[in-house]
């Protein structure tokens, strides 16, 4: 069911039930105040008539009058001041009485204050009044019978009215409510046709409401979240771009070291060889292995580090931190024929020490792959910077900007003789964000790169 035919339902029960509770309030007021009018009035004619006769009774009654006497004077004057519906009586005796009924059937009468009943007598509503009157020692009861029929048919057609007018408001209610609904959830409508383009792909189209009310505001919030998805589904596919090219260079950069562990295998099962020539071969095989394992790590690195978005981090010692660094890359060093010159003005640093550690060999391997033999690297700390600087070739301005791209690698030849992959520096990029830190680099050609990681927090 459309939603504007469940509010217009909805309504129009709520229209219901409150137009029949206001009748129903009305006809029952309307119904207990006519009732009370009609015995009020049929009270007073009875108090009236009562009070005409035993006066009149009290004045013309003599002493010496006998029974019969009494008795027919009595009847004379309730006939003189009664009206058909009065009836007289005195204990078992019916002194006057027009009518069919005994009233005493249904009101027995044994005081002087006024009583009253309603009962339904051949089918219609009878109204019995009445009081006793002593008159010299002698009990009368005067009664004044009213049918007050007309009154419950009054209210039997009041409703009967109240249902017709109800009847002609409700379906005017109905159709103008129908029309007022179609026309303030138009926007609605808008807004449904908007979601079905979105889920459809259609990520660029928006909706323009101008009304500064709830479905305003939910029009906003739908543009703001068509803004988010649509950003968000370029991301991704930005993101699933990088991983296809990531993936590309990936299986490019296999190719090398799979051809050569090919082709030494082939060399080793149809050529006779020296043991010397097949250690040499077993070496590059060896070698080769270990660059597709160097390989397979740093890509798993930088896998595991993209989807992390923080890390914990301990306040710990610098000193530690770059002295743990200065012994893991000590044989690489050596091997190159180069030394390493730290210097350290910090005392704590909030880190994840294994990253760093790693973050920072990687940044020595670079320096030392840019070193000629003999020369200095130098790893400084100081104020909230700790830095990795070579004195080697350097790097042109233009490259500095893309270095830090996995597979980049400026000169490939001698970055693959050095066994690198030019995936370093991509995971340091991680590493730094995690660290909430920023990697720069500074370099000249001929005169040698410093590698920077600036903290943000600094114990």
């Amino acid at each position: 069911m459309k939603l504007w035919r469940k509010v217009s339902l909805i309504a129009l029960i709520l229209v219901v039930l409150a137009t029949g509770a206001c009748s129903l309030i009305m006809l029952i007021r309307s119904g207990k105040s006519n009732l009370a009018l009609s015995i009020q009035n049929t009270l007073t004619n009875q108090q009236v008539r009562a009070a005409s006769w035993s006066t009149a009774m009290a004045s013309e009654l003599n002493a010496s009058d006998s029974s019969v006497a009494i008795r027919s004077l009595a009847r004379y004057l309730i006939a003189k001041f009664a009206e058909p519906t009065t009836i007289l009586r005195s204990g078992v005796d019916t002194i006057f009485n027009n009518t069919a009924l005994n009233p005493n059937d249904y009101l027995p009468i044994s005081s002087a204050a006024q009583q009253y009943i309603i009962t339904e007598i051949d089918s219609r509503s009878i109204l019995i009044t009445g009081s006793q009157i002593t008159i010299n020692e002698k009990d009368y009861q005067l009664y004044v019978v009213s049918d007050v029929t007309s009154v419950y048919t009054n209210i039997e057609t009041m409703a009967r009215q109240f249902a017709f007018i109800n009847s002609g408001v409700i379906a005017l209610t109905g159709a103008i409510l129908m029309l007022l609904l179609r026309a303030v959830l138009r926007p609605v409508r808008t807004l449904q046709k908007s979601a079905a383009a979105l889920a459809s792909g259609v990520y660029d189209q928006r909706i323009t409401i101008s009304q500064d009310d709830e479905i305003g505001d939910l029009a906003r919030d739908f543009n703001r979240m068509t803004d988010a998805v649509e950003s968000h589904i370029f991301a991704l596919k930005e993101e699933a771009q990088r991983r296809t090219l990531f993936m590309s260079a990936l299986t490019h950069e296999m190719k090398t070291p799979v051809a050569g562990i090919s082709g030494c295998a082939q060399t080793l099962l149809g050529t006779k060889m020296t043991q010397e020539e097949q250690e040499d071969v077993l070496m590059l095989i060896n070698q080769e292995c270990l660059r597709i394992e160097r390989l397979s790590q740093k890509l798993m690195q930088i896998i595991v580090l993209k989807q992390e978005d923080t890390c914990e981090l301990a306040s710990t010692s610098v000193s530690e931190l770059l002295d743990g660094v200065q012994t893991s890359a000590a044989a690489l060093l050596h091997q190159r024929g180069l030394s390493l010159e730290i210097r350290n003005e910090m005392e704590t640093l909030p880190m994840e020490q294994d990253l760093l550690t790693s973050l920072f060999l990687n940044l020595i391997d670079n320096a030392g792959k840019a070193s000629q033999p003999g020369g200095t690297i130098e790893l400084i700390a100081q104020g909230n910077t700790i830095s990795v600087t070579d004195h080697g070739c350097g790097m042109p301005q233009e490259e500095l900007a893309r270095i830090t791209q996995p597979f980049y690698m400026i000169d490939r030849s001698r970055a693959r003789k050095n066994g690198g992959i030019g995936l370093g520096l991509a995971l340091a990029e991680e590493v730094v964000r995690l660290h909430q830190a920023r990697l720069v680099f500074e370099s000249e050609p001929g005169v040698g790169t410093t590698a920077k990681v600036v903290f943000k927090h600094v114990s």
